[in-house]
């Protein structure tokens, strides 16, 4: 492979990189609506009547922002 090839497929794994964070940041925004236990508790539901295999990164998500939700939580007294 010449080195002009090299320099075009490393350009190409960049990009699709980029898009790829850009996708998921987006998606995590998206999720972060999901405020309330109600909310997220509907959407958990939803998530369960599909595949774990197609649904993991959606449940990836929810899951480290539960739990960066309870990491600001006041820990005496269990409040935000």
């Amino acid at each position: 492979m010449t080195l002009a090839a090299r320099i075009l497929v490393a350009r190409a794994q960049a990009t699709g990189r980029k898009a790829a964070r850009r996708r998921r940041a987006e998606l995590e925004r998206e999720l972060a609506g999901y405020i309330t236990f109600a909310e997220r508790g509907d959407f958990e539901a939803i998530l369960d009547r599909h595949p774990r295999g197609t649904t993991h990164e959606l449940r990836s998500i929810l899951a480290r922002q539960a739990m960066t939700a309870h990491e600001t939580r006041f820990p005496a007294i269990g409040r935000y």
